[in-house]
């Protein structure tokens, strides 16, 4: 039996259409539709349920899908052992991380470049961590790690946050220092329900109800959009250390927020971290991390004084 067909035919059972599953294996529409019938008559069973809402596996199919999956990751282990194997340490290491993170490794790129000789650096933006089981994404930075076979991690950074704003805003607004600033300062905030993003720190539920119930907000859907209005002066917000004491137009207005502290972990698919390219990666921006310890914590303490609690 073709892997090659079965291969569509697993595309086909993880995407639900035709079109999707060309799309993920790179083929004609026309192509996949011509090897699910090719192997259909094959077999002598018909395999999906043809639909307005897309392809539903047969039970025929629901009984052979636990021996495709197996042929599924027996294939993409090869593969992954393959690239192991043929990695000559050099090359291309594509790292996908949040927002916050993914901005925390752009900027300094240039001592990345340093550390790794012969290898490219490519960061992904990412709100969720992807398959790092193919060669598409090397290696993850999230604060929440899917539960999935293969998958290891490390914690690599503990992330402080804690209100800031824009000096000009502050000076203007002294009661950004005090508890007054939910009624009498705008904010800036991330617009969860919009994004539909989940967190895995639910003590923090609380302070992100005081941010929302503020009486003037801005719900932005991107750490990058949250950042520039912040530094264009439209209010306050509740933002890491790790990029707010780094910039010397914010001020930091209170003292860090122990309900906010976000724990960045270093995710890879098991195989893939024995590549010779992704383990020098892999330990180059762990001990990067390492290094801003002190920034990413929150100790880099501005000079002003620290403002009232947010939980106050």
């Amino acid at each position: 039996m073709d892997w090659d067909d079965l291969r569509v035919i697993h595309a086909v059972v993880g995407t639900g259409s035709l079109s999707a599953a060309a799309r993920r294996l790179g083929l004609s529409q026309p192509t996949i539709g011509r090897r699910v019938q090719a192997l259909e008559e094959r077999l002598g069973l018909i395999l999906f349920e043809r639909g307005a809402d897309g392809y539903r596996p047969t039970p025929a199919m629901e009984a052979l899908l636990p021996h495709l999956r197996a042929m599924a990751e027996a294939a993409a282990a090869l593969e992954r052992e393959a690239r192991v194997q043929a990695d000559p340490g050099t090359g291309l290491v594509r790292v996908a991380a949040d927002g916050w993170a993914s901005r925390f490794l752009a900027e300094r790129l240039p001592q990345l470049r340093e550390a790794l000789p012969g290898i490219n650096l490519a960061i992904d933006f990412e709100r969720i961590v992807p398959d790092l089981g193919g060669d598409s994404v090397h290696l993850g930075i999230y604060t929440a790690v899917p539960d999935l076979p293969g998958l290891r991690s490390r914690l690599v950074a503990r992330s402080a946050y804690a209100v800031y704003g824009l000096r000009a805003y502050v000076d203007s607004h002294p009661e950004a220092w005090t508890t007054d600033r939910f009624d009498r300062c705008d904010w800036v905030i991330y617009d969860r329900e919009r994004v539909g993003g989940t967190s895995p720190i639910t003590a923090a539920d609380p302070v992100r109800a005081r941010l929302a119930a503020a009486a003037r907000v801005l719900r932005l859907t991107t750490t990058d959009l949250i950042l520039s209005a912040l530094l264009s002066g439209a209010g306050l917000a509740l933002i890491p250390c790790f990029i707010g004491d780094a910039d010397p137009e914010l001020v930091r207005v209170s003292p860090i927020v122990p309900e906010m502290e976000h724990r960045y972990r270093l995710v890879v698919h098991q195989d893939v971290g024995r590549s010779p390219r992704i383990a020098r990666a892999k330990e180059a921006i762990a001990a990067l991390f390492a290094a801003e310890r002190r920034l990413m914590e929150g100790e880099a303490a501005p000079a002003e004084p620290a403002g009232a609690p947010v939980t106050a």
